[in-house]
């Protein structure tokens, strides 16, 4: 609230307009005179006053059509306004209580009647704007804990991912760019930016299962017989029942892409040959952006795949291992996907793009 307080007065009647300044002026008010509706709304537009007193009787728009258009102005709907009128019926009060008003004055004045009223009204919007802004900071303060909360999580999760990652011996890297390769998919797929966020920072705990499987058949170099596939193909149910059960939402999908990435478009993929929409947005776009990780870059048992040679394999497998809408992102918007690729990459990678380029 300004100081002093800045105070609108409509009234069509100048004596009125006169004899009620007279008589706020000496409590200190700034008032604005406005001679009608019209006038009054120009004058808020310009500047947004503390208190409204606006008479009912007008030529053109009344003090009721006067009050509507003001309430239907978001920034004004704080602002008080005391109805002035030589009306007394109950039927008026009635009225412009209904329409929003917060008091109502009658005609001829009584002076120390206008001053008790009008100050009343401007200690309750005073109290009213202290406890919104003490309710906004006190909303800040908890936005921020609750970042800070994500934030911590979200490094935690990283972390153990990165452990998990490097007991599987893939990558340092890996789990950054399937972070942001599935925060793009999550973007382009047109989720919200809190769905999308929590997506990205949860999807590094996609194998996280992988740390209940043995060291025999995770580092195994040669193929897996069908009783080490049935154990590898645990891991994601491993990690949905590590993660399963929390109330906070960023561990919550993290489970569920744990559980899900292994799961394809048609329904062949494990552990629950689920199928479609039946997935989880999240599983889908983490698939993609694990298989798109794993073709692109360099591991220990392969070369790298030529990004065309990659985009024709999603190609391929759209509405097969892949959902139809996630491929059609990718080979749209393949130029950002390969960006993340190149600005996350591998002491390995690097040496082989360095030569290339050399």
């Amino acid at each position: 609230m300004k100081n002093p307080p800045d105070v609108l007065i409509v009234d069509d009647t100048l004596a009125n307009l006169k004899t009620l300044a007279a008589i706020l002026k000496e409590e200190n008010y700034k008032i604005r005179p406005a001679t009608n509706g019209k006038v009054a709304l120009e004058s808020i537009n310009q500047s947004l006053p503390d208190l409204i007193l606006l008479d009912i009787k007008m030529p053109d728009m009344n003090g009721f059509e006067t009050c509507k258009a003001i309430k239907n102005i978001p920034s004004c709907n704080s602002i008080p306004i005391i109805f002035i009128s030589a009306l007394d019926d109950i039927a008026d009060k009635i009225k412009a209580f209904s329409m929003g008003g917060s008091d109502y004055i009658t005609k001829p004045f009584r002076e120390e009647e206008v001053k008790a009223r009008v100050a009343t009204q401007l200690k309750i919007k005073r109290y009213q704007d202290t406890m919104e802004d003490l309710v906004t900071e006190a909303l800040n303060k908890v936005n921020i804990l609750n970042q800070e909360l994500i934030d911590t999580q979200s490094d935690l999760l990283f972390k153990l991912s990165e452990v998990c990652e490097s007991r599987s011996k893939e990558t340092g890297l890996h789990v950054k760019r399937v972070s942001e390769f599935s925060y793009l998919f999550a973007q382009y797929y047109g989720c919200g930016e809190e769905e999308a966020q929590l997506i990205k920072h949860a999807s590094p705990m996609h194998d996280i299962g992988k740390i209940g499987i043995p060291d025999s058949i995770l580092h195994k170099s040669g193929k897996l017989d069908p009783q080490e596939w049935e154990i590898m193909q645990s891991h994601p149910t491993l990690g949905y029942e590590i993660l399963h059960g929390s109330h906070r939402p960023l561990i919550n999908i993290a489970a569920q892409i744990a559980h899900e990435h292994h799961e394809k478009w048609d329904g062949t993929g494990y552990p629950r040959k689920i199928a479609g929409n039946e997935i989880s947005i999240a599983g889908r776009i983490v698939a993609c952006a694990d298989v798109l990780d794993a073709l692109l870059c360099e591991r220990c048992y392969k070369p790298a795949w030529e990004a065309d040679k990659v985009m024709t394999y999603f190609y391929e497998q759209s509405g097969k291992h892949f959902d139809p809408d996630l491929v059609g992102i990718l080979l749209s918007q393949k130029k950002d996907f390969l960006g993340i690729k190149n600005s996350f990459q591998d002491k390995l990678d690097q040496e082989i793009t360095d030569k290339n380029f050399a």
